[in-house]
């Protein structure tokens, strides 16, 4: 027997508005390395307030305490999605069935909710359902238990235990839940980087959560599934997406191009890569993956699979049309291993022979139709030779379309998934981030905006002062407002692309109304920045961190910002951020900010 891991228990009850209490004071964390999305439906979430309702015992909620900055917080073990369940009720985002009608919670039940609705935070959505039985849920206790851990990497054992039945998640969700090495670490990156899930810390509030997940029947979350890349390119289902199988599709990908000889593709081996196998064998081949992916590094390993995508997208960019219409024509529900015959053949030309596309629209005529061709092996296994012989054929379809690379830098592809997840992180970050449509007046003048320029500066400035281990970005040529985006197109017939309510609307049209070049204006900005008063080291970095990307067919640029060992200021003015709100901090108030940096 192990020796005995010491921890401290407590089992408890709270009233439902107690727990919406600490809920909106952002109490409850989700850590992402082993918590899933928010997945119940509807009908789920109906069910689970109508046992409270009728005063039924539900499950008990599992917590473990954490401390960040000196502040208390709860972190979710088990019960996120009945805790999603109950703030949502109370936030009238559903309705509660009553006699074959539906009711919304009445927010003048609780002062807390009351006061929300007063301020306007909150919004009453009728019918109201009986003050009464509100009263009956948010006085309902709910039994807790919150447990205080003693090591690192209990809380991630436990959670694998508590479903290590499988009922509850899909069989790719139990192999994720609690296994923390690098592989699995590559395999979580690489998939929220592709639903455009990401976030920059693997700790969220639950108040977040919602930003971040699928869009469901009847429940409009951030992300819009049929956006999800899988969906919208007909490689795998929604259920399948929500089933966390983009996840086992990846590591069945990435194990394929780390391991040698070439592993089969099986449910079995797929059990060993994340530590479920128990034999000499299984842990031989999980150490053996876990070693390739630490010599290539976690980054490296997600950054190439993140650059093959990025040029298959503009290969489907140029035939304007889905994987699965380019293959066959009519897309098909689902064609996972197609994709990985692409997507590997693609990975050895790209990655492995280093080389780079020469001709889009060769390649997108190499793939069209090409389904037909490419012998797949049915069933649940995928024997290691039929894949590569599959593999090597599409190879042979797609070299003609390529030509040797003279530089070992795929920067400037990686950053069209990087760019979208950049956005998605401002939903959840949104201090970290800022986004200027240009430095032009939208005015017919064409003349730069002096003021934005040291509005820009001075945000950069309020960035690094966050936080000791604050990293934002300010994104030039994006804006959030359609109506700029319209004015744009006026003044210079430049239809935006749009990203999750960003419109993209590029500096090009700026360069040329300024006189110059991308390369020119690029400079041109660097050159603002090197001038500048903002205070070393920050202004080094922000000019050494600088990037000239392009989405599409719109360049944007990069200014990252990131925390220096000391408060950072521009010209002895100290500026911080709050909300999308930049403020200048008092003289008064500068000792608190250093406290942040002590």
């Amino acid at each position: 027997m192990a020796g005995k891991r010491k921890q401290d228990l407590t089992v408890k009850g709270e009233s439902i508005e107690q727990v919406y209490r600490s809920y909106r004071d952002r109490r409850y964390l989700v850590n992402r390395r082993y918590q899933r999305k928010l997945v119940w439906t509807v009908e789920e979430k109906q069910r689970f307030i109508d046992s409270i309702a009728h005063g039924f015992p539900v499950p008990i909620i599992l917590l473990a305490e954490a401390s960040r900055g000196g502040r208390s917080y709860h972190e979710i073990i088990d019960g996120m999605q009945r805790l999603d369940a109950i703030t949502s009720f109370i936030e009238n985002v559903y309705a509660l069935h009553v006699d074959d009608n539906a009711f919304f919670f009445d927010l003048n039940t609780m002062a807390s909710t009351k006061a929300l609705l007063d301020e306007g935070v909150l919004a009453q959505r009728e019918p109201v359902l009986d003050r009464s039985l509100c009263v009956t849920i948010a006085s309902y206790t709910l039994p807790l238990s919150v447990y205080e851990f003693a090591e690192d990497g209990q809380v991630d054992e436990v959670f694998r235990r508590i479903n290590s039945g499988g009922r509850q998640l899909s069989r790719q969700e139990l192999r994720m839940a609690g296994s923390i090495g690098p592989f699995t670490a590559a395999v979580r990156i690489t998939a929220s980087r592709l639903r455009g899930d990401s976030s920059t810390s693997d700790e969220l509030a639950l108040n977040d959560m919602a930003r971040i997940s699928l869009s469901n029947r009847d429940l409009k979350y951030g992300i819009p599934v049929d956006d999800v890349f899988w969906v919208k390119h007909s490689i795998l289902t929604k259920e399948q997406v929500r089933e966390s199988r983009d996840e086992e599709l990846i590591a069945d990908i990435l194990a394929y191009v780390l391991i040698s000889p070439k592993p089969s593709s099986r449910s079995e081996y797929l059990d060993d890569y994340f530590g479920l196998g128990r034999s000499e064998v299984s842990e031989k081949r999980r150490s053996d993956l876990e070693l390739e992916v630490q010599k290539r590094t976690i980054e490296v390993v997600a950054a190439d699979f993140q650059r093959v995508i990025d040029e298959l997208l503009s290969v489907l960019g140029h035939a304007q049309c889905s994987f699965g219409e380019l293959l066959f024509g009519q897309p098909p529900q689902r064609a996972p291993r197609y994709f990985q015959v692409v997507f590997l053949a693609l990975y050895h030309l790209l990655v492995e022979k280093n080389m780079r596309i020469a001709s889009r629209d060769g390649a997108a005529d190499a793939l069209r139709n090409a389904g037909g061709d490419i012998k797949i092996q049915e069933g649940g296994r995928w024997g290691a030779e039929s894949r590569s012989r599959a593999v090597d054929s599409m190879v042979g379809v797609l070299q003609r379309s390529f030509e040797e690379a003279h530089n070992n830098d795929p920067a400037v592809a990686r950053w069209v998934l990087q760019f979208e997840n950049l956005l998605t992180n401002s939903f959840t970050e949104q201090p970290c981030y800022d986004f200027k449509q240009g430095f032009l007046r939208l005015d017919k003048n064409a003349k730069i905006d002096q003021a934005s320029i040291s509005k820009v500066l001075e945000t950069l400035v309020g960035i690094a002062n966050i936080g000791p281990r604050a990293t934002g970005y300010v994104i030039i040529g994006v804006t959030d407002k359609s109506a700029d985006a319209m004015r744009i197109q006026q003044l210079y017939g430049v239809s935006s692309t749009v990203y999750r309510g960003f419109h993209v609307v590029g500096i090009e049209h700026e360069a040329q109304a300024c006189g110059r070049n991308l390369d020119q204006h690029f400079q041109w900005l660097a050159d603002q920045v090197v001038k500048s008063d903002i205070s070393e080291p920050l202004r080094s970095h922000v000019r050494n961190h600088m990037r000239l990307i392009r989405y599409y067919d719109k360049a944007v640029i990069v200014l990252e910002s990131k925390a220096q060992k000391h408060p950072s200021h521009m010209a002895g003015r100290y500026f911080d951020r709050s909300g999308a709100q930049l403020s200048e901090i008092l003289p008064a108030d500068l000792a608190t900010l250093f406290e942040r940096f002590s």
